[in-house]
């Protein structure tokens, strides 16, 4: 077969199966297996596939029409113009999270040597990007999982970071107890997804991204509540908090920092005009 026959295939298959992206998922598969750029895919529709490259290239269109995720296929996902490592172990880096990073460089500018911890670090997207733009910050990033800190680990040697972050497990802000008093801003993208909302998640989140990153215990309330308390003991004067937040929860995420002897500074919008950060000092 060749490539446009191939994808023409692939395409099918996976609109059939619900994916939301079936032509650019069939693409990525394919430039996966060839090991190609998207301009080679476009110039060799007419390259005939090896049985070999088309038996690898069908089974992974099989396993995405069973909702795997797409980057659990690939093994990367793009974040900020970088490239992770992603497994079952760690949330898949979100577009939205982007803001968050945004915010919280921007929150930094102007501050020499800053001193930032990342919360739930998971597979370091938040932690290694602010490293990797701010070379003369310390960045330390916490998360309960051993096991998402083993990838966060391989993220920081991919990008030549290791010696740049340093990462401690446990739980929220309790591993750096030792920074109180030091630190310029705590960024965090907890989780916040309401139980009762978890069973209508897409396939590819419900059932592939780790809960534990996804649904708080007991609540997002009592997160947002302890993350804010942890911080409040960490931070500089003048510290700043910023937490990523889920849809409609803005006023409450401010009233529980408000309670914590905060002061909310804003609300940032996505590129979808959704409340997603809340920053308070």
């Amino acid at each position: 077969m060749t490539v446009t026959e191939v994808l023409r295939l692939a395409t099918q298959r996976l609109a059939n199966a619900g994916v939301a992206e079936p032509v650019l998922d069939a693409e990525l598969l394919l430039r996966h297996v060839m090991e190609w750029d998207r301009a080679a895919l476009l110039a060799r529709g007419a390259a005939l596939l090896s049985s070999d490259q088309a038996k690898r290239f069908l089974a992974l269109v099989g396993e995405r029409e069973a909702r795997r995720p797409l980057q659990h296929l690939t093994g990367t996902q793009a974040f900020w113009g970088r490239d992770f490592l992603v497994t079952p172990d760690v949330l898949i880096p979100r577009p939205e999270t982007e803001t968050l990073v945004e915010t919280a460089l921007g929150l930094l500018s102007g501050l020499g040597s800053p001193v930032v911890v990342d919360v739930g670090t998971g597979s370091g997207c938040i932690a290694l990007t602010i490293a990797a733009e701010r070379p003369d910050a310390a960045v330390h990033g916490v998360d309960i999982s051993h096991a998402a800190l083993e990838v966060a680990r391989i993220n920081a040697r991919r990008l030549g970071l290791e010696s740049r972050v340093l990462l401690f497990q446990g739980d929220l802000l309790s591993p750096v107890s030792h920074l109180a008093g030091s630190v310029h801003l705590v960024v965090s993208n907890p989780p916040y997804v309401p139980p009762d909302q978890f069973p209508s998640l897409m396939p590819e989140v419900r059932d592939h991204d780790p809960r534990l990153a996804l649904v708080p215990t007991p609540d997002a309330s009592d997160v947002y509540r302890r993350l804010a308390a942890g911080a409040r003991g960490l931070l500089r004067s003048g510290g700043a908090l910023a937490v990523e937040i889920g849809l409609d929860m803005a006023d409450e995420v401010r009233a529980i920092t408000e309670r914590e002897g905060f002061r909310v500074e804003q609300a940032v919008l996505d590129l979808q005009g959704i409340p997603r950060v809340l920053v308070a000092r």
